[in-house]
Formats: C-alpha cells, sequence, structure tokens
C-alpha cells in the first residue's frame, strides 16, 4: 500500500496521468482526433491516384488528338469508327453482339 501511495506523489505518475488524459483527448475531440487524421489522410491517398489516373488519360488524349490532327486518313477512321460516320454514297451495317 505505501509503495502505491508513493507512486502516486511520484512524478512519474503525474507524467503518465497527463500522457494518459492527453490520449483520451485526442480520440475523442471531435476535430482534430486520430480517426479524423487517418481518415483524411486515406482519402488524401485516394485522390492523388485519382490525380495521376486523370494526368495519364489526359496524355492520351493529347496524343490522340496529335495523332488525329496530322493525319487525315486517320481522322477518318476514327470518325467513321466512333460515331458511325459515313460518305453519303455508302450504307453502314452496325453489327451488335448479345
Amino acid at each position: 500500500m505505501k509503495k502505491l501511495l508513493q507512486f502516486i506523489k511520484s512524478s512519474v505518475f503525474k507524467y503518465l496521468l497527463v500522457l494518459i488524459l492527453f490520449l483520451i483527448a485526442m480520440f475523442t475531440s471531435s476535430e482534430h482526433n486520430i480517426q479524423m487524421r487517418l481518415k483524411n489522410k486515406e482519402t488524401i491517398r485516394e485522390l492523388k491516384q485519382e490525380i495521376n489516373h486523370y494526368k495519364t488519360r489526359t496524355e492520351e488524349s493529347k496524343q490522340r488528338l496529335q495523332e488525329l490532327s496530322s493525319d487525315k486518313e486517320d481522322l477518318e477512321k476514327f470518325a467513321r469508327e466512333r460515331y458511325r460516320m459515313h460518305a453519303p454514297d455508302e450504307d453502314v451495317y452496325v453489327v451488335e453482339y448479345e
């Protein structure tokens, strides 16, 4: 019992108590708790992946635009395939698979 009282009176106990109270406050504080920080960190990571994905798609689109702008045959092929365009004297048949 005396040892327990001595521990409570010691400065180590005071620091330990302050540390425990600080950790409780960090987990329960509504604005700056650890759970929100981890969730925000995960969200940031996902958004960075999304940014990289769209940067890659933008580069691919720029490259494709450059190819279409430089070659008229490619542009015609692209228009025919993508938008089903055709010349006035042509018939177009669209085959759809089930």
